[in-house]
């Protein structure tokens, strides 16, 4: 009776959406915005499993349990001190899936997903056995690829032996899904479920998404929380506190680059000036030694042209 009264009100969430939503209103707040993609995972099981399932490529029935443990309470202000709102799942209680929303600066990105892959795996609890340790993958979901020289649409990083290939565990992954590359996918990919997800996130209006709904249960449910979700001004006004983060901090870092390369200049033009000048004073002190030479042949009589 009560997956009558939850599936009855999905039909009515659903027509609502539909006569409230202009097909060409832009999102004010998609799911590329970290905040966002936090609530909505959190707040639809649905979703999430779809997302996983195209993540992880295997069928949403093997997915038997996924469970967020670090939920946010939504409304709530997210501190510098807590800005981080990657999405943490344990997976049919056997595996650790950390899941990152990265529309920001990159440009630290390998060395810190190693960083928080590393710290997941190593999350046992005192006196417990090595070989407890979870499966960990940590997936960051980026705006473009932090390794230029090996660009893909959807990258996955392992322990490996470089001469034979051969993985020396499985429990220790690194992913990486490219949205600036969702253009030059192949037609193939175009039909997979981890391109309508990919798709999903570059959206911009709700005609997009609406569109993209059509495509999988999942992501039907994924876009109905999300219209939900933007009703609510708690939810917005925190979306909007993370953009501005974002941005601040995008500026903050040219500013950064910007102060560091006229410094670089500075001292550049520093060191020229200072080699001018001691090049100047050698050549002041060779000119004053060879006076002295003329001086001292001169005195005793012997001619410069001998």
């Amino acid at each position: 009776m009560e997956k009558e009264i939850t599936q009855d009100q999905d039909v009515a969430h659903e027509k609502e959406f539909l006569a409230s939503v202009a097909a060409g209103d832009t999102i004010p707040y998609g799911l590329a915005n970290d905040y966002m993609f936090h609530a909505v995972l959190q707040s639809s099981a649905e979703a999430l499993q779809g997302l996983l399932s195209a993540l992880l490529d295997i069928p949403e029935s093997e997915i038997l349990s996924c469970e967020v443990i670090n939920p946010i309470i939504l409304g709530d202000a997210i501190t510098e001190k807590t800005c981080i709102l990657d999405i943490r799942v344990i997976l049919n209680g056997d595996r650790q899936i950390n899941i990152e929303m990265q529309m920001g600066d990159i440009s630290n990105w390998t060395d810190r997903s190693v960083f928080y892959l590393c710290k997941m795996f190593t999350d046992l609890k005192q006196g417990e056995d090595y070989t407890n340790i979870k499966p960990s993958i940590h997936i960051g979901i980026l705006n473009k690829t932090p390794l230029p020289a090996d660009a893909a649409f959807y990258n996955e990083y392992a322990l490996l032996n470089r001469k034979s290939g051969y993985e020396f565990t499985g429990k220790f992954i690194l992913r990486v899904l490219d949205l600036s590359y969702l253009d030059k996918v192949s037609e193939e990919e175009t039909h997979t479920s981890l391109y309508y997800w990919a798709s999903v996130f570059k959206a911009q209006t709700w005609k997009e998404l609406m569109k993209l709904a059509e495509q999988s249960e999942s992501i039907k449910k994924a876009v109905l929380k999300l219209h939900e979700l933007t009703q609510k001004e708690t939810v917005r006004l925190q979306c909007e506190a993370r953009e501005r983060y974002r941005m601040d901090l995008q500026s903050t870092i040219k500013t950064t680059r910007a102060e560091g390369i006229a410094e670089g200049l500075m001292q550049g033009r520093e060191e020229e000036r200072k080699n001018t000048e001691y090049e100047k004073k050698r050549a002041d002190e060779a000119e004053k030694r060879e006076k002295k030479l003329r001086e001292l042949l001169e005195k005793n009589g012997i001619s410069l042209k001998e």
